[in-house]
């Protein structure tokens, strides 16, 4: 009988071995979608600033969530892709 832990532990490792095959063929593609994401931000503020008072505009322009998400995408996809 296969222990559930070991199960999960081979479920990642199958999954980590595609990312990385995926991220091999294509090395720019999480810089490029860190910067989509970091002028997706641009333009969220743009339009908070354009119409302050909606809400869940003013939250993500508040917390800029989307430059962060794409600051760490760009540079660890670029960190990845150096290693691979």
């Amino acid at each position: 009988m296969v222990n559930p832990a070991s199960a999960q532990m081979l479920d990642l490792h199958r999954w980590v071995d595609r990312i990385a095959e995926f991220l091999a063929h294509h090395k720019g593609l999480p810089i490029l979608i860190g910067v989509g994401l970091i002028l997706l931000d641009f333009l969220i503020v743009l339009l908070h600033r354009l119409n302050p008072g909606l809400p869940l505009l003013d939250l993500a322009a508040g917390l800029h969530c989307f430059l962060y998400l794409g600051l760490l995408i760009a540079l660890l996809g670029g960190l990845i892709a150096e290693v691979l």
